[in-house]
């Protein structure tokens, strides 16, 4: 341990601990690389746990830390890394061992200070702080306290876990570091779509939206496209970065705002909705090109590069439905060769539904051709959990996959974000070669199957599925999973068959997703209809007990 401490900080870099948010796991790594690659950071990892919330890695200078904390969405606060042990002796020798002439200047006379305490997974009392702050009275301090608005910040942040049930007595990890800058988890609340002017039933949150905007590094001046562009979230993360911003959708009414409103409290919409109002509601109106009514099957572009970014969210079928210009009827034939006309002086043309498989497939043929050398692609995949593989993953020869990473939406499905990172032009014969496996065209038909499972059917699924509180499926630890779980499917299994009361809690416990849960909802009816039952009784019982009581009191 000691060795390592003496290599903590030299005089060309400097270790940073970045505190993250306890949401989003697997995005974590991909958001950091790319705005680190956007801003040409050169980063080394020293310690990127797989489920714990903290990353630490060097870089150059604190310049550099505060470009990278600039975009960042999933790091809450950025330290300078002064000290770290899995108990108390070993923090202080680590901290001992950090160079002076990097910590005097912070500590000086004329720098006022405070020191904070901050632990993860346990509250500690105002002694145990004080107590742990007195500990590090070795620190050469010169300067005088100021509580409210230090000059130097030092964060004694101590880590006890993930499991809120099995917290141990001292911490696992232990750090001491000076606060650098906060990331920019301000924006999840100004960009909310709770205050947002234009929302529909699909719209992307305001995090997540940041997010892909991070994956595609997008920066000031480059041209943002949304081909399934809807209310037009997306538009608004990529705008505040600095993008031109424009898109289609082949839903006039969605484009124009005259779909039913999502609100609970809103009866209508209003006049002023509309995807530029989203725009203009946070001053990026400047940013916003336009929408178009088009069909993503059939493109009017020309076929050059222009896209510096194509950030999208298809439709699954699950809450919208995916069409495309086409008609089922053949035209009839005229003697002269001709086809049948439409009479209408208007013509409205007919829809027919755009598969999952063909809808990936022209995304990929068109940024394969739209986007310039380096341009990236960040698009969602839903996929059904038990069917999914790498193999599923869309690509194309001119498209290299940078980042897949998943987020759970049911005990049976999620979807995963992928980045992709275009590397040359296409050749002759290469427009339209992108490879889709068939299995994801299925997948609204198995998502609704899925919802008619037996409450067993999903006590197996969820042991061989694993996902934490914070609703993230933990990849790693999949096939250890597989491995262990009892297998049952549901073919298998009679619907009349039932499950005992520690499953039963089980299930019952799953998190919301973004996609409800029939059987849960049945679960909740029950339990709702066992406390009635109970409070009638306990409501006899007391009117029962009432009218003894007032027998006896009764003199003859």
């Amino acid at each position: 341990m000691m060795a390592a401490t003496s290599t903590m900080c030299t005089q060309t870099t400097r270790r940073y601990l970045l505190w993250c948010a306890n949401e989003h796991i697997e995005f974590r790594l991909p958001e950091l690389e790319s705005i680190a690659l956007m801003f040409n950071i050169p980063i080394t990892w020293i310690d990127k746990p797989k489920e714990d919330p903290y990353v630490i890695l060097e870089m150059n200078s604190e310049n550099d830390a505060r470009k990278l904390m600039s975009r960042s969405m999933l790091v809450r606060s950025c330290f300078e890394l002064w000290g770290q042990g899995e108990n108390e002796a070993e923090l202080h020798a680590s901290v001992k061992s950090f160079p002076n002439n990097l910590m005097k200047p912070h500590l000086a006379k004329e720098k006022t200070f405070k020191v904070r305490v901050e632990s993860f997974n346990k509250t500690l009392s105002i002694s145990e702080k004080l107590k742990k702050i007195e500990s590090l009275s070795f620190l050469p301090f010169e300067g005088s306290v100021n509580l409210k608005k230090a000059d130097t910040c030092l964060h004694l942040i101590e880590y006890y876990g993930l499991q809120p049930n099995e917290v141990p007595i001292i911490p696992f990890k232990s750090f001491l570091g000076r606060w650098v800058v906060e990331g920019q988890r301000e924006l999840i609340d100004k960009f909310s779509l709770k205050r947002r002017t234009y929302i529909g039933s699909t719209s992307m949150d305001a995090q997540l939206a940041f997010i892909m905007s991070n994956c595609a590094q997008v920066q000031p001046g480059h041209v943002v496209v949304d081909p399934f562009v809807g209310t037009g979230s997306i538009l608004v993360s990529a705008a505040h970065c600095g993008a031109y911003v424009w898109g289609w959708d082949i839903d006039y009414l969605t484009l124009h705002a005259r779909t039913k409103p999502t609100r609970h409290s809103q009866k209508q919409r209003q006049a002023g909705e509309s995807i530029f109002s989203n725009l203009k509601q946070y001053g990026l109106e400047h940013q916003y090109v336009d929408v178009v009514v088009m069909d993503n099957a059939r493109p009017c572009w020309r076929g050059v590069p222009y896209v510096d970014a194509i950030i999208t969210d298809p439709p699954y079928g699950i809450r919208e439905s995916i069409e495309c210009v086409g008609s089922l009827k053949v035209p009839k034939d005229f003697e002269d060769g001709s086809k049948q006309q439409s009479s209408s002086a208007h013509h409205f043309p007919s829809k027919i539904t755009y598969s999952l498989s063909d809808i990936f497939r022209d995304l990929i043929n068109f940024a394969a051709i739209h986007l310039v050398i380096g341009g990236r692609l960040v698009f969602w995949l839903p996929v059904f959990r038990e069917d999914y593989h790498e193999s599923m993953i869309p690509s194309h020869p001119c498209l290299e996959l940078l980042f897949n990473s998943e987020q759970v939406l049911t005990v049976h499905s999620s979807r995963r974000l992928v980045t992709f990172c275009k590397t040359r032009h296409p050749q002759e014969g290469e427009t339209a070669t992108a490879q889709v496996t068939d299995l994801t065209a299925s997948f609204r038909e198995k998502f609704f199957q899925a919802s008619l499972m037996t409450k067993q059917e999903r006590a197996s699924m969820k042991s061989r599925f694993p996902r934490d509180k914070r609703g993230q499926g933990l990849g790693y630890r999949l096939l250890e999973a597989q491995n262990n779980a009892k297998i049952i499917k549901m073919d298998d299994v009679p619907e009349s068959e039932t499950i005992n009361r520690d499953e039963r809690q089980t299930i019952s416990q799953e998190p919301n997703t973004d996609i409800e849960d029939l059987s849960c909802l049945e679960e909740t009816a029950e339990t709702d209809g066992l406390r009635k039952v109970q409070r009638n009784n306990t409501d006899s019982e007391k009117e029962e007990n009432f009218k003894d009581a007032k027998n006896k009191s009764v003199t003859p």
